[in-house]
């Protein structure tokens, strides 16, 4: 006998958000390889080199994307293999993600401008980093929900979506509040 999984509705959702954080994740990588290699010809944004900020967006956009591709169809056709595989991905996204808030922190906090006055670019590349860090806190929202919803369905099939309706009570004359655990309540009326 095989069993039955469901994932909830709201698992598309997420894997489409997961999509476009992965898509939003590689255009935000393409300015920031602009702004501060080609613009200001920077090695370091605040403590954390510029190389390490964009190998970590290019790395982990693909991933992002493989994430969400494999959590719409484990909900589409859930398989235990489906589910598991989701799983393995979405925590691999989770903890890129985790690395990734505490590389993009440190630029975010300690990115400053090299002069005193007013410069643009300077400007635009704080504001680019805090852009692809409030990326990365989606993702790894998303991905941990969605690690939350398989661990549950995996190991509580009973618990599914489709199956959460409850056991259906009636009241009959013939049942006792013994049998019957909803009719307790009712068995001091008597």
């Amino acid at each position: 006998m095989s069993e039955e999984y469901t994932l909830k509705l709201e698992t598309r959702a997420l894997g489409a958000a997961q999509i476009m954080n992965g898509m939003i994740y590689s255009m935000l990588g393409f300015l920031c390889h602009e702004l501060f290699v080609e613009e200001q010809n920077g090695k370091d944004a605040g403590y954390i080199p510029v190389i390490v900020i964009l190998t970590y967006i290019f790395l982990s956009s693909p991933i992002f994307i493989m994430s969400g591709s494999l959590s719409i169809e484990a909900q589409k056709r859930p398989t235990k293999f489906k589910l598991i595989f989701s799983m393995v991905v979405n925590i691999i996204s989770a903890c890129f993600s985790a690395l990734g808030i505490i590389i993009l922190t440190i630029a975010s906090l300690t990115y400053q401008p090299d002069t005193n006055e007013y410069v643009w670019s300077q400007l635009a590349g704080s504001m680019l980093l805090q852009y692809v860090l409030f990326t990365t806190i989606a993702e790894v929202v998303c991905a941990c929900l969605i690690i939350r919803w398989i661990g549950v369905v995996m190991h509580h099939p009973e618990r599914s979506e489709m199956r959460s309706t409850g056991p259906k009570r009636t009241l009959s004359t013939h049942h006792s509040p013994a049998e019957d655990p909803s009719l307790s309540e009712f068995s001091d009326c008597t």
